[in-house]
């Protein structure tokens, strides 16, 4: 089973796009709002994947960092995405 964490807020639309496109593909997530903790999520990508974040939605997959929505989205579209899911 694969373990996807989305790290988002209700208004963001990239995440909201993220969020239907995981669904879309059957895939489940457990999903994070960080929209009062933004820093403290932040802090604990930078340390677990030494990645400085500006925005979201953050993206990890089977403990492998994605990125964003758009980062999701072109590994999608090129295939790649099977790579990263078990």
């Amino acid at each position: 089973m694969n373990k996807i964490e989305i790290y988002t807020s209700q208004t963001c639309p990239y995440c909201i796009k993220a969020k239907k496109l995981l669904k879309s593909l059957g895939l489940d997530y457990k999903e994070t709002d960080v929209t009062d903790s933004f820093e403290e999520m932040a802090a604990d990508i930078q340390k677990r994947f030494n990645k400085k974040i500006m925005t979201i939605p953050q993206i990890i997959i089977n403990d492998k960092y994605i990125g964003g929505f758009d980062d999701l989205n072109a590994l999608y579209k090129s295939g790649e995405l099977n790579e990263y899911l078990n």
